[in-house]
């Protein structure tokens, strides 16, 4: 199973990855977006309770979100810089092999859904950030905010994070850099690694979930994060 895109970095962007960007051009004499589609191409926003509405009208599906679990390293958007997610997001996917928002036409660099866009989305104004501060972090959705009780799906992410947790990926990965830990750290993080595959395939051949789902419900795969940093495993042994 492979996942419909990766960022180039290997790292995830959190909230509007663009935010310092358009710190930096708070200074234009500008009252109004230019539609240049810097922020959409910055990648998509976190979803937040007001946005499920969108959801549940049947606007954009569960095929559109990507799940940054908890501990995963993503971008800070109002510091800049990489840090462990202190709690799980549910956030627009990107396209292809970059960032940019699904949503995003890039030959008229207009959004698709603009006239039922999120809140975020919504808020940014690139030359004044403060509405777009006041809410980055707060409020967010978990992936069981937006999924039926009762699905038997929930129970799957629950023993996928129970048997995978990403805490402990990012131990494992940290201990490479000690070589006597080195063969033992690496073989876990395989181990995980085909766990994290199986429970994959068991959700979509025995609950026949669909497969473009797979980034919502389960993040993206541990064996891609790991190449992504530059730490090749063996999955076929």
């Amino acid at each position: 199973m492979r996942p419909a895109y990766e960022s180039s970095s290997g790292q995830a962007p959190t909230g509007l990855g663009y935010y310092r960007e358009a710190e930096q051009v708070q200074s234009i004499k500008r009252s109004s977006c230019i539609r240049c589609g810097t922020c959409c191409l910055k990648g998509g926003p976190v979803l937040h309770h007001q946005d499920k509405r969108i959801l549940l009208d049947g606007r954009v599906g569960y095929q559109h979100l990507i799940t940054i679990r908890k501990g995963e390293l993503a971008l800070d958007p109002a510091q800049g810089t990489l840090k462990p997610v202190p709690e799980e997001l549910v956030k627009v996917r990107g396209k292809g092999s970059e960032w940019a928002c699904c949503f995003f036409d890039t030959e008229t660099s207009s959004c698709s859904i603009y006239e039922h866009r999120f809140l975020e989305c919504r808020l940014l104004k690139c030359w004044d950030t403060a509405d777009i501060q006041a809410v980055i972090g707060k409020n967010t959705v978990v992936r069981t905010d937006l999924i039926n009780p009762g699905d038997p799906v929930i129970k799957v992410i629950e023993f996928h994070e129970k048997e995978c947790p990403y805490s402990a990926v990012e131990e494992l990965v940290g201990e490479l850099s000690r070589e006597t830990r080195k063969p033992q750290s690496l073989a876990q993080l395989t181990e995980i690694a085909r766990k994290d595959l199986a429970i994959r395939f068991y959700a979509l051949s025995k609950l026949s979930v669909r497969e473009e789902f797979e980034l919502f419900l389960f993040g993206r795969p541990v064996f891609k994060i790991l190449n992504s940093r530059g730490i090749e495993i063996n999955l076929s042994a």
